[in-house]
């Protein structure tokens, strides 16, 4: 429950101050409303007031027109009167007439012919007399003009009746005009109207116009009023607000006070009372009366408001608005907090996750590669772009520059040129578009990068911004690259290849070859691939073709072709999952590799004959061993007994041994003594070799190599086979030789292949063989050179000399890998081979070594 009212406190507390605050509102807005409404009644009545007493003074100035117009003219005839006063009932709707009446002081005086002018009022000012009074004086109109019918006719006595007379005294005793009370005015044909009549007396220049001088005036201009009208000009000036006018006369008594009631606009219908009194509906209704001064008379001017009376400020009734409008949105903000409330913990778990969600944007917009940028619609001003940007434009881009150019001044002007041409075509056609550009420029290497621009848009509006990314793909576009020359050469290597690849299904249909196959393989809708083997070959194919698609293993077939050409067919299955779909089959030529194999068991048994003669030398050493020893002992036994034997030849004479005599038998023993001896050093010097030819190397290239003493050597070793192919073999080595860094045995090698192949070069016995050595210490070189006198090498065999296995001996056991082996052997001694020749001299080869520095 407290947890509730917590929660709600905020929801309680703006409903009860709400309440207070409207309740307030609207008592303060009613007085405030009351106070203005009586402020603008009297602002309204105030201007009704002002222009009922403007247009009164109007009127009245009218007389004093035309007073003055009798005081510039000379004399006045009815045409000039007429004239004159037409244009003032045009500006004065409210005259009904002005009229002309001289003053004459007997009944016998003439009317006189005109009004008088200037000439004529300073010769009345001549005759005039004491004053007369007033009822024994005569007022005859002379002249006359109103709006309708006649006022009155010419010559007619108005000082014959006794309310005009009245009038005329106090306008003959004040010199000022005078006004009279409100009277009835009856024309003919016409309605009844209400009028006042004004009479301003006209004075002669120079002649006393105050009470207390006496005199009588020349005559009376008089002007008759339509009140109803005068009042109705007034007030219809102004805008309509709902006042009623009661115009009254202050100077009369009784019901005379009334003169006119102006109903309001707003209520025409009102009527004031018989007795000159408002409208009992108006008792109660705020009003203003002033009395305002026309002529010698004082008028009231009472202004009433209306029951419709419009204020500027607001309705009468607007703190009742208030009150129910405070009202009604204090319980809609009240169930509006209680609302928000209870969404209020959705609303901050929402909050948070998207200001999470905010800050996982913003954090991928500057911390990854990819810098994201937007332009405005015309590509004139930059509106974001990513701090990843300095990565790729250096750290002095100035990101804060609204400038288009920082996006685009990174590229080189024609890939510029693309960029804004792509943006121009989005703002065309929509759509987004991706272009990928190069990037130079500063201490980086050449870089690619894909731009992507994408149109953003908002309802009614065709474009509000364009968008995008740059996105670095320099390693995308490299390995892009790589792959696409990889497949090139993929495929190149797949229709270059010396084999015949092609794909199968099931039914043993070819799906895509690698080149066209030899013959045809079926119709031009059925590719058959058993077609391209042998007939006897293909049940065994079909049958591992089967297996193939059934296992999923890796199936061989070999066969033997016409020529003596084998092939090797290898299906491999591809699958996808545990499903084969079809099978590669890869028919290859293997007649070399079988060859290959062959070479390889013969060298295998070659390998297996060093091994073997190698065991027998040391089986050959230890007899030989004792032979050495006997040989030795017995030429010793020999020298000790040959003296006792030659004092006996002296005593006894000649005697045989072993059938032959003493003489003979002493040459014949003693030199097979010294042939035992020297066969059995050389039998022990041929095993020391064949033994070191055996040893096994351990590839240590850091031996010194004396190079003389191993051309010896291996002369020893081939000794035999020089014998059984030339008498004249030569060995030229100049004494000493300098020493050779490498490897002793890997070396002997070299030379025992030159020289074997230049002896098996000799087409007879009497071909030479030399073999040579020279130092150059200048160039730091040792060159061994073995010339032969053969019969030459051709050229198209010159230039595969030295290629593994390429042999012009193989029906002699020739394996082919002799030169091969000694040009690597060499090279990596850090020398060369080297051929020279010619069918009609021979061959020369040099080998080129490296002397040895002294440490």
């Amino acid at each position: 429950m407290f947890n509730n009212l917590r929660k709600y406190v905020a929801a309680y507390l703006v409903a009860a101050g709400g309440l207070f605050l409207t309740c307030l509102s609207s008592w303060n807005v009613r007085q405030e409303l009351q106070a203005s409404h009586f402020k603008e009644f009297e602002w309204a009545a105030g201007d009704r007031i002002q222009s009922v007493r403007a247009v009164a003074e109007q009127a009245l100035d009218a007389l004093l027109e035309i007073r003055g117009l009798f005081y510039a003219a000379h004399g006045i005839d009815e045409k000039e009167f007429l004239l004159f006063t037409d244009s003032v009932l045009k500006r004065h709707s409210y005259i009904e007439g002005l009229l002309w009446a001289p003053l004459l002081t007997s009944s016998r005086q003439p009317l006189p012919a005109t009004a008088p002018g200037a000439r004529s009022a300073r010769g009345a000012d001549s005759a005039a007399a004491s004053p007369v009074p007033i009822e024994q004086l005569r007022l005859p109109v002379l002249l006359s003009a109103s709006r309708k019918a006649p006022i009155a006719t010419p010559g007619v006595d108005l000082n014959e009746k006794g309310e005009l007379a009245e009038l005329f005294r106090r306008a003959r005793a004040s010199g000022q005009v005078a006004v009279s009370g409100r009277m009835r005015l009856e024309r003919p044909g016409e309605k009844v109207a209400h009028v006042i009549y004004a009479a301003l007396p006209v004075y002669a220049p120079g002649q006393p116009r105050r009470a207390a001088e006496p005199a009588d005036p020349l005559g009376f201009v008089i002007g008759v009023y339509d009140i109803e009208e005068l009042v109705h000009v007034a007030i219809s000036l102004l805008e309509p607000r709902g006042v009623e006018v009661l115009v009254r006369d202050a100077s009369a008594e009784g019901e005379a006070q009334f003169l006119h009631f102006y109903a309001s606009r707003l209520e025409p219908r009102a009527v004031a009372a018989a007795s000159g009194l408002l409208p009992e509906a108006d008792e109660e209704q705020p009003r203003m009366v002033v009395t305002i001064p026309v002529g010698d008379r004082k008028w009231t001017v009472t202004c009433v408001a209306t029951h419709t009376f419009r204020s500027a400020e607001a309705f009468t009734k607007a703190h009742w608005s208030v009150l129910v409008g405070g009202l009604v949105c204090t319980a809609l903000l009240g169930l509006y907090l209680v609302r928000s409330r209870r969404e209020l913990d959705n609303r901050i778990q929402l909050t948070q996750t998207i200001y999470e969600r905010e800050e996982l944007f913003r954090q991928l917009a500057e911390t990854v590669d990819v810098v994201f940028w937007a332009i405005s619609p015309d590509a004139a001003r930059l509106e974001y772009i990513g701090p990843a940007f300095r990565k790729i434009a250096g750290p002095e881009a100035r990101l804060d520059d609204p400038a288009a150019a920082v996006l685009f001044d990174v590229f080189a002007p024609d890939d510029r040129a693309r960029l804004v041409d792509a943006i121009s075509q989005l703002r065309r056609e929509g759509g987004h578009f991706s272009i990928v550009l190069p990037l130079t420029g500063g201490d980086h290497a050449l870089r690619w990068l894909r731009v992507c621009g994408f149109p953003v848009c908002e309802p009614g509006v065709e474009l509000v911004r364009i968008v995008g990314f740059l996105e670095d793909i320099t390693e995308h576009k490299l390995a892009e690259d790589a792959l696409r020359d990889s497949e090139a050469r993929l495929r190149t290597l797949f229709n270059h290849s010396p084999d015949l690849i092609f794909t199968v299904d099931g039914e043993a249909n070819i799906l895509l070859s690698n080149r066209p196959w030899p013959h045809p393989a079926g119709a031009a809708g059925e590719k058959r691939s058993p077609l391209i083997l042998p007939p006897e070959v293909r049940p065994g194919y079909l049958q591992r073709l089967r297996h193939v698609f059934a296992s999923g293993r890796i199936e061989h077939l070999q066969y033997r072709s016409s020529g003596d050409t084998w092939w090797e067919v290898r299906m491999v299955p591809i699958s996808s999952a545990t499903t084969v779909k079809a099978a590669m089959v890869v028919i290859s030529d293997i007649t070399e590799n079988r060859k290959l194999q062959w070479q390889a068991i013969r060298s295998s048994r070659l390998a297996s004959l060093g091994v073997l003669s190698a065991g027998i030398a040391h089986e050959i050493n230890n007899p030989n061993h004792a032979i050495l020893a006997n040989a030795g002992l017995l030429a010793r036994i020999w020298n000790d007994a040959l003296p006792i034997l030659d004092e006996y030849e002296e005593e006894q004479g000649d005697f045989l041994l072993a059938g032959l005599g003493f003489a003979q038998a002493r040459q014949t023993i003693t030199r097979g003594m010294n042939d035992i001896a020297e066969n059995a050093k050389r039998i022990q010097k041929i095993v020391d070799n064949l033994k070191h030819l055996g040893k096994q190397d351990r590839g240590h290239m850091d031996e010194l190599a004396d190079v003389g003493r191993i051309l010896q050597a291996v002369a020893t070793l081939l000794d035999t086979r020089i014998r059984k192919c030339t008498d004249c073999f030569t060995l030229d080595l100049p004494d000493p030789l300098p020493m050779v860094r490498g490897n002793v045995q890997q070396l002997e090698q070299v030379f025992i292949n030159i020289i074997v192949n230049a002896l098996e070069s000799l087409p007879d016995r009497s071909r030479a063989v030399r073999v040579s050595a020279t130092a150059n210490p200048a160039e730091g070189r040792l060159i061994v050179e073995v010339a032969d006198q053969g019969k030459g090498i051709p050229e198209d065999v010159m230039a595969q000399l030295g290629e593994p296995f390429f042999t012009t001996k193989a029906e002699s056991g020739g394996t082919g890998l002799g030169l091969s082996i000694s040009s690597s052997i060499v090279e990596k001694h850090g020398g060369g081979l080297r051929f020279e020749s010619n069918t009609d001299l021979g061959t020369t080869v040099s080998v080129d070594l490296p002397i040895a520095r002294e440490e």
